[in-house]
């Protein structure tokens, strides 16, 4: 005899409510398995996937990774001005900047040459998106 007929009849000798539950166990089981098949097999295709699209957009900076930078070129609105890199031990080096923050494009905020900011991230062009350093003392008095 077939041993899925065997489970068949035995399930349906049970009590209506316990072969309920078995039926549930039972097909809860045969998901999980198929769960695993699916992942087993298509997980080489999913790192594929994601290593040709991902775009760097998972690789953002975490707050410990900002790096310090001087406006040496004022940012006005969505105009584009220049920031040195000073945060990352001696080396220096000068990048195109734009403000982070939407809020701050849209009020037309300026920011000054010398004004001490954080670099956030760098978008596709290259161009270092920046904030003002609210935390950078300068001569004992916080700015």
């Amino acid at each position: 005899m077939n041993p899925l007929r065997q489970l068949i009849e035995s399930l349906n000798q049970l009590p209506p409510f316990v072969t309920g539950v078995a039926w549930f166990l039972l097909i809860l089981l045969v998901l999980a398995v198929l769960f695993a098949v699916f992942s087993l097999l298509l997980t080489p295709f999913m790192m594929l996937y994601n290593r040709l699209t991902d775009r760097n957009k998972s690789n953002v900076l975490i707050e410990d990774d900002y790096v310090l930078g001087e406006l040496t070129e004022k940012i006005h609105g969505d105009a584009l001005g220049e920031v040195m890199e000073t945060g990352s031990g001696s080396a220096r080096s000068i990048h195109p900047a734009r403000l982070f923050r939407e809020k701050d494009i849209q009020e037309n905020l300026l920011l000054p040459v010398g004004t001490k900011v954080l670099i956030i991230d760098f978008d596709r062009e290259g161009i270092a998106l920046v904030v003002k350093n609210q935390n950078f003392i300068e001569q004992g008095v916080e700015k």
